[in-house]
């Protein structure tokens, strides 16, 4: 995997070529279901993505990212709007509500040219993501991406603005790289196209630009059985996030060649964790927790924050960043009072939310986390209930289900999975895969009541649906709680 060549990796950040009366660029780049400690930078031994690790080492980090919803279209409405899913409308696979504003309304308003690159279906409705230029069908496809990216370059330097790039990698999302699943998708997509005339949501994979893991290659992750089928679906995935890092590479290329590379911020981050068992389209650890870099002109030094922060956060730290005034409303805050070194209160803990999943059906769950506590409310949970995601389609689950016939330990784990519990307390600093329910453990009891609270006020502040379900909850009632269904859409 080669990296890019030198210009990027020395590309100056210095203001003093900056015309002070232009203003800056953004490239917005998302991975789709990356792990936050699939690249290099968050320690993975493999060092998979040297091109996202060179960006990375210019860049500012942090280390604590969490989204505010770990599945697709709730996500990126999330973050394109700076509020909540319930705060924007986004519960599921549906609209955010009209009224609300986004990062591509308030920019464009501000002069900006906004163009977006694959993922668009999920950023709805088309009047508040009103983009000058669209493209799809390149987001597993690296030399076809990069050419879509030169041309909406291109675009906004013939229009005279400056631009707002929303760049979207569908890697590493299912199917994986090689796998039997993605090599049947390949052929139903043929020459898709919708009302714009540009492909279809589909990636247009391109298979052979890697050398496949195998899975002797891997490590499963702890939150994970580590069993053949499991392994070889890991391998499957970190080889999509190679794939990814070439994506990465040409995207950064075409910036450097536009010559814009100085006058822009840069943005990378995933929607949220990688498609597998508790992961993505839940509230746990591995669904939420996402790598942010944000690089910009005269930042001054490459830092590392530690500090628990919001996918929420970006659209008031980027507008801050430009110098754009804010919209009302917003949930997050900026994120450059840390760094220039404020103190930012309750950035010690997070909130996380899901509602519906690809298949219309509500699995409202919630959760507040610390560095090492986490308090969940799974509002659907039940013995009856069935916990199905898109997550649970491929090598890992069916694995996991067939091994839990004869593994009484597996057994428990995907029970915990299908069933859910209506509150659990998990101390990660002993229980990293969050598999122990402690919310019943006296040792635990001052923290468990801190975090109910947390939760409560969290709910009434942001006019939770699930508030009176949570409230029930902590008094020890039953859940008046039905698995509603919304119309079918498709895809996480």
């Amino acid at each position: 995997m080669a990296l890019l060549r030198p210009l990027f990796l020395i590309v100056s950040l210095a203001t003093a070529a900056l015309a002070a009366d232009r203003p800056l660029n953004v490239l917005f780049i998302t991975a789709d279901d990356m792990n936050f400690d699939s690249p290099g930078w968050t320690g993975n031994p493999l060092k998979l993505t040297p091109n996202l690790d060179a960006f990375a080492a210019t860049s500012h980090k942090f280390l604590n990212q969490f989204v505010s919803a770990p599945i697709c279209q709730p996500s990126r409405s999330a973050f394109m709007t700076g509020r909540v899913p319930h705060r924007n409308g986004a519960l599921g696979f549906e609209p955010i509500r009209p009224d609300v504003p986004t990062l591509v309304t308030v920019l464009r308003a501000a002069g900006y040219f906004a163009a977006g690159i694959n993922k668009l279906p999920h950023m709805m409705p088309e009047s508040c993501f009103p983009w000058d230029a669209k493209f799809m069908g390149s987001g597993k496809n690296p030399e076809l991406l990069g050419q879509q990216m030169r041309e909406a370059l291109a675009a906004a330097k013939s229009a005279h603005k400056p631009f707002f790039i929303n760049c979207n990698i569908t890697d590493p999302h299912r199917p994986f790289y090689g796998a039997e699943q993605g090599a049947a998708k390949q052929k139903k997509k043929a020459a898709k196209k919708n009302d714009d005339g540009v492909n279809g949501d589909e990636p247009n994979e391109k298979e052979g630009v890697v050398v496949p893991l195998k899975p002797a290659d891997v490590t499963v992750p702890s939150f994970l059985e580590d069993i053949p089928g499991v392994r070889r679906e890991v391998a499957q995935y970190y080889s999509s996030i190679k794939r990814l890092d070439l994506s990465f590479a040409q995207v950064m290329a075409a910036l450097c060649d536009s010559g814009e590379a100085e006058r822009t911020v840069v943005i990378f981050m995933s929607d949220h964790g990688m498609s597998f068992p508790f992961s993505k389209a839940t509230v746990y650890f591995n669904g939420t927790k996402s790598p942010l870099l944000i690089r910009w002109p005269g930042m001054g030094a490459p830092q590392q924050r530690a500090e628990l922060t919001s996918s929420v956060d970006l659209m008031p730290t980027l507008l801050e960043v430009l110098r754009v005034p804010a919209p009302a409303g917003l949930d997050g805050r900026s994120l450059l009072p840390l760094l220039r070194g404020e103190t930012q209160p309750d950035r010690d803990h997070v909130f996380t939310n899901v509602n519906s999943v690809s298949s219309g059906i509500f699995f409202p769950q919630r959760c507040v986390r610390t560095l090492d506590r986490a308090l969940i409310f799974h509002a659907w949970a039940s013995p009856d209930a069935s916990f199905r995601v898109e997550a649970m389609s491929g090598l890992s689950y069916n694995a996991m289900a067939e091994a839990a016939k004869t593994d009484p330990k597996i057994k428990g784990r995907v029970d915990q999975l299908l069933h859910g519990e209506v509150l659990a307390f998990y101390d990660l600093t002993q229980d990293t895969g969050e598999r122990r329910n402690e919310i019943a453990n006296p040792a635990y009891a001052a923290d468990v009541a801190r975090m109910k609270a947390q939760l409560l006020g969290y709910m009434e502040r942001t006019s939770d649906p699930q508030l009176e379900n949570y409230r029930r909850a902590l008094a020890g009632q039953p859940i008046n709680f039905k698995m509603d269904r919304l119309e079918k859409k498709k895809g996480e």
